[in-house]
């Protein structure tokens, strides 16, 4: 008796030291984050504001600077200039042909609808089945039985054959509800203006097939139109079954009689046809059933598996339409880049034959500066998007301290392996470009300059507010900082981000103003709770 009170006492004494423990843990938490600190600084101090101050550069002096011009590997459409001829800064050199750029360029719209279409189905898909209740079970086949009344009909009976299946299409009506059992020339789509990125759309039976007389409207306009078949002939309870995409741009025209079936693509063979049929006269109502309709069912974890599938498959689908879209604006700017201009002012001294242009790495057009003078100058990839051709800046002489204003001219495309100097990351890349002076004084060949260019941005509005990234953190998606709270306490404070500048510096849209104190969102310190003191650094 005595060793069970023993026992007890020794639980109870066991406990009590445990709950200690913990409540000293606690205690122990709790005390480091009132009396542990965190430096803030003012938004207003670390705002970087408007970026509309001039950045600096540096550049040489080149007399006599030439420009070559090398045949790339695409076909000349005409030369705009001859031996001899004195050419100002931007006029016209020579013209490639664009004719097959222009093909690519359709042809990546073409892609890029095509995906955009899937998109739209894969997004419909995924809400059908977010509507899905799971089931219990897996029984996903149900009898039904309708009343159905009976009129006096004629039908067609019509025996197809295609070169991959025979299919029996029966003919009732031009439409059955809302879906067409075929589409003619007079059949109205139920949205779409005809365009590649905004097609005819129809919804299809699956017996539908379309006539060679819409086909060929489609090629003779030009439009497209996309034909549908979805399950029970309906989008909203039912599910994509095909799509078939048919661009009048991409077709030739087809007998105006011939049928093409929707779901296989191909003309119908006709063979035998039509038989009539009558049915009684006399109008009644009798329970009829029906043949067994197949409706898919899931159970829970099927529904998840299922959704995240398609989500997994959006996601690329996605990534594929942001791809072409750039592939698309690299095809536009290389048929923007179809002509080439002079990028200097001078006498044109050599012009090759467009019909036999040299292949031994010889330039194809020579032209020899007549005027002025021209300066060299780098910028950082950083702020490449800050410059421009025709854009003016300042140049300061080493030697005489003397100003002159220049024009840009021309940006190369490609990093310079030579060693550059200027503002931003020592370790960007940097790009070479060239700019004219037209009166260069006491300039000679060599000089050195420090050059000031006003930055190309007129985005940004003048109470902007940029503050560097490291104090921006994203959590689930949504970013935040930390933020001194009204009792000097850290909290987390949503904001909405706009353009990265620089590479280094972020807008903030809104959630953030330069009255506020923000602290580094990394470490020890950056908890919320954690107090709030103003660093001696800012």
């Amino acid at each position: 008796m005595k060793r069970g009170k023993k026992m007890i006492v020794l639980i109870v004494v066991v406990l009590l030291m445990a709950g200690a423990a913990s409540g000293g843990v606690y205690a122990y938490q709790k005390y480091q984050t009132e009396n542990r600190q965190a430096d803030v600084f003012s938004v207003a101090n670390i705002n970087m504001g408007w970026f509309g101050d001039p950045m600096s550069s540096f550049g040489n002096v080149i007399d006599n600077y030439s420009q070559s011009v090398y045949i790339e590997d695409k076909t000349i459409a005409e030369v705009k200039v001859q031996e001899g001829d004195a050419v100002e800064i931007g006029d016209p050199l020579l013209v490639y042909d664009t004719a097959e750029t222009q093909l690519e360029i359709e042809m990546k719209k073409l892609e890029i609808q095509g995906v955009k279409n899937d998109i739209t189905l894969a997004n419909r898909e995924i809400e059908k089945l977010k509507k899905i209740k799971p089931s219990s079970n897996t029984t996903n086949t149900t009898t039904t039985a309708s009343t159905t009344t009976t009129k006096k009909t004629t039908s067609t009976k019509t025996t197809t054959k295609t070169q991959s299946s025979d299919v029996v299409v029966i003919q009732v009506e031009k439409k059955d509800g809302d879906a067409y059992n075929y589409i003619d020339t007079t059949a109205k789509p139920y949205e779409g203006t005809g365009t590649a990125d905004n097609p005819y759309r129809f919804l299809c039976t699956q017996e539908c097939y379309v006539l060679g007389s819409y086909l060929n409207r489609l090629v003779k306009d030009g439009e497209v139109a996309a034909f549908e078949i979805w399950s029970g002939n309906s989008m909203t309870e039912g599910t994509l079954v095909s799509c078939w995409t048919v661009n009048g741009l991409e077709r030739s025209s087809v007998d105006a009689d011939s049928k093409w079936l929707v779901s296989t693509h191909e003309k119908i063979e006709e063979e035998t046809v039509k038989e009539e049929t009558e049915t009684e006269e006399k109008e009644s109502e009798t329970p009829t059933e029906e043949p067994e309709s197949q409706e898919e069912t899931y159970t829970a974890e099927e529904l998840k598996k299922e959704i995240e599938e398609k989500e997994e498959e959006l996601r690329k689908l996605k990534i594929q339409h942001q791809s072409l879209k750039l592939d698309l604006k690299g095809l536009r700017n290389n048929k923007k880049a179809a002509t080439v201009a002079s990028s200097i002012k001078g006498i044109v001294k050599t012009v090759g034959d467009p019909e036999n242009p040299p292949d031994d790495g010889s330039a194809f057009i020579e032209i020899s500066g007549s005027e002025g003078m021209y300066i060299k100058g780098s910028v950082s990839e950083l702020m490449l998007d800050q410059i421009s051709i025709g854009q003016e800046i300042t140049a300061s002489s080493w030697d005489t301290g003397q100003e002159y204003v220049a024009e840009i001219t021309e940006i190369s495309e490609y990093p310079t392996n030579e060693r550059m100097y200027g503002e931003g990351n020592p370790n960007a890349s940097y790009y070479s470009f060239m700019a004219y002076i037209q009166d260069s004084g006491e300039l000679s060949d060599g000089d050195s300059l420090d050059l000031s260019i006003d930055q190309n941005n007129t985005e940004i509005e003048d109470d902007s507010l940029y503050i560097e990234k490291a104090y921006v953190r994203t959590e689930d998606g949504k970013s935040y900082v930390l933020k001194a709270g009204e009792d000097d306490r850290l909290v987390k404070q949503y904001v909405q981000t706009g353009k990265t500048i620089y590479g280094s510096y972020i807008e903030i849209k809104s959630g953030l103003s330069e009255s506020d104190r923000i602290a580094f969102p990394y470490g020890k310190t950056a908890k919320e709770g954690i107090k709030a003191v103003d660093s001696k650094g800012y």
